[in-house]
């Protein structure tokens, strides 16, 4: 009896009360904030000829009797900013003893983010700096004649570049040539934008501290695309 009355008070006994779920709560994993990209650094290299390069040019933009044999010239290739906000690499031919000042120049606008429309030999374009200039491309050795004269233009020396001539104007004494024609919304040098060349531009300051001069400094006829050795 004293059985059957325990087994039935454990029988109408509560249930003990339910356990709730300790279990954590997931915990969502930290987004992941993308990183921009670092910077682009800027590279050069600075080689001889080649024989492709030599046969090509051999003609076109040198001719024996050019006042600096092939074997002095040296193709030099650097990164370089362009107008859309990228970097590209460019190419000039120039002087063996010019390629470090042209590189440390070329270095010191790719730190400011000075941007070149394109970088190319003038052999690309025949030979021709109306060609060239019209395609604003930035150039260096070009066996020719001074513009407007006969005798050699600093260019055939491999020691002067012209730099963006849609953005940098030549304009003679009288200021009725302007060159590229392109060229002829730029000759107001007060409306600063990109791709100007000016007297405290860090590629115009490095070459002028090396000893070169700029075309824009010039007191009649102004050069403002061109830089070179000996300022001429």
């Amino acid at each position: 009896m004293v059985r059957l009355l325990a087994l039935a008070a454990v029988a109408c006994a509560e249930p003990p009360p339910a356990v709730p779920d300790t279990a954590p709560e997931p915990v969502a994993p930290e987004p992941v904030v993308p990183q921009p990209p670092p910077p682009p650094e800027f590279t050069s290299s600075v080689r001889p000829l080649n024989d492709a390069e030599r046969t090509a040019m051999t003609g076109i933009t040198w001719r024996p009797g050019c006042p600096v044999p092939l074997d002095d010239l040296v193709r030099v290739e650097v990164s370089h900013h362009d107008f859309e906000g990228g970097v590209r690499q460019g190419a000039l031919v120039v002087r063996a003893d010019t390629a470090d000042a042209i590189v440390a120049a070329l270095a010191a606008a790719f730190a400011e983010g000075f941007p070149i429309e394109r970088m190319e030999p003038i052999v690309a374009f025949g030979g021709s700096d109306d060609a060239s200039m019209d395609a604003n491309n930035t150039s260096a050795f070009n066996c020719r004649a001074v513009t407007g004269g006969t005798r050699y233009s600093e260019h055939s020396y491999g020691h002067a570049v012209d730099v963006n001539p849609a953005q940098n104007p030549y304009i003679s004494s009288s200021g009725r040539t302007v060159l590229p024609a392109a060229a002829a919304d730029f000759v107001d040098r007060e409306d600063h934008r990109p791709g100007m060349l000016f007297a405290d531009s860090a590629l115009v300051a490095s070459l002028v501290g090396a000893g070169w001069g700029w075309g824009g400094a010039w007191s009649s006829t102004r050069d403002f695309q061109h830089l070179s050795a000996n300022g001429r």
